[in-house]
Formats: C-alpha cells, structure tokens, sequence
C-alpha cells in the first residue's frame, strides 16, 4: 500500500532535472540555490530512503514497517530542509508532501491497528518528547538559514536530528537514521560537494554523477523497486497462503 502511495506522488513529477541554479556569494564562499545541478530530486531520496529503512525492518512485524516507512521517508529528505520550498525549486514542496501523505497514511494504519508508534507517543508524553520536538523545530530552523549543502548535510547535523528523534519517538530513531545517512550518500556522489564535515569549511564529493533526469529517474524507480520487493517480503509471513 505504502508503495502504491509513493508511485502515485512520484507521478506529479514532470520535470526531469533542472538547470544550473543561480549562485549566491555568502561569506566569501558560493553556492547552490534552491537545488539544480548535482542535487538528487525529492522522490529519489524518499525511495531510497524508505527502501533502506525497510531493509533492517522485522519480517512478519507490520509495526516495524510502518516505522520503517515512517522514519526512513522523513529522515530520507531531512536534510534539505536547507532549501526554501519557492517557485523556483517546486521539487522541496512536492517532497515534503510526498512525506507528509506517506506519514499520514501510516499513521492512520498504525493507530487503527494499534501497532506501537501511536502508543508509544501517547505513553510517553513528557518534558523528552516536548525537548525532542523543540530541538527538532530548533534544528530546521537553522537549516533553514544555512547554505545549501553545508550544515544540514553533516555529520554533525545528522547526529543532532537522530537524538531529537530518539527523544520523541525512540521506534523511528534506527529508521530515521539509515534514511538520514542514505541521503548524504546519495549526494556525495554527486559533483557538487556537500560540507560533511561540518563546521570544517572543506567539501566531499566523489565527482561521479550528475543528478540530471536521467540519473534520479535511474535511482528513483530502483528506489521503489527495492522498496516494493522489501515490503513484500517482509509482509510474506503475513499474507494468507
């Protein structure tokens, strides 16, 4: 069901990649704005994202698949928070919709079969889980106001948002974190460095794609495909034989 959904969003991309985006010098160093070249679409990192989560997800347990869903979908575009949702880069805003839908979808499952992440929530209300969602918030906020590819896409960035995470909801934390680090990677092998290491100013990339149409549709579709056969062969134990 969950891969129904995401094919479903993925069809409202029309656009195939985008052109090199206007730089902005910012304190002495430029940069990309609102995406372009070298930066992976939204649909390819959600894909990727859920499809890794799902790969450490429990056979036969529902529940930990819609964690999966849930934490590997959201951590797999996290990081770029760092782009403003404009006219001019569509893709942020179609993105976190995309998410938005696959966690209410999950959500809603999860709550009417009582499967645990609700209940977690709802048993655990307290000052962590308002401290989590503060430094959450806190986080994208100052994504939000950092350049393109540098402070959202560290190490140091990563490690901050799973911590918020693991105090709001402790059963996304693992999922969260696998679909975090597959979207560093996924833009690492692009030619537009990413400050990994930040604060450190130096950039990593490995310089060996560029995510133009061709190669996000590549990663999209093996994205849903991996996901898809995962989620199948998790739900095996389950399905009436």
């Amino acid at each position: 069901m969950f891969t129904l959904i995401i094919k479903e969003y993925v069809q409202l991309y029309n656009d195939l990649g985008y052109r090199l985006s206007a730089r902005l010098a910012t304190k002495g160093e430029t940069h990309e704005r609102d995406g372009g070249f070298g930066v992976m679409m939204s649909n390819a990192h959600i894909a990727v994202g859920v499809a890794s989560a799902l790969a450490l997800a429990q056979t036969g347990s529902v529940e930990s698949c819609v964690a999966a869903v849930i934490g590997g979908s959201i951590g797999g575009i996290m990081a770029d928070c760092d782009i403003t949702p404009s006219r001019a880069h569509k893709d942020a805003l179609r993105g976190r919709l995309i998410v938005a839908g696959i966690a209410v979808v999950a959500m809603l499952v999860d709550s009417r079969t009582d499967l645990g992440v609700c209940s977690y929530l709802v048993g655990h209300l307290g000052l962590p889980l308002v401290a989590g969602l503060f430094l959450f918030v806190a986080l994208t906020f100052l994504g939000a106001h950092t350049d393109h590819r540098s402070f959202t896409h560290s190490l140091v960035a990563m490690a901050g948002f799973c911590y918020a995470v693991y105090l709001v909801c402790e059963p996304l934390l693992l999922y969260f974190a696998v679909g975090y680090a597959s979207h560093l990677v996924l833009d690492v092998t692009n030619k537009q460095p990413i400050r990994l290491f930040w604060p450190l100013r130096a950039g990593v990339s490995l310089k060996l794609c560029t995510a133009r149409g061709l190669a996000n549709k590549i990663v999209c579709v093996a994205g849903i495909a991996v996901a898809a056969l995962l989620l199948w062969y998790r739900l095996l134990p389950l399905l009436p034989v």
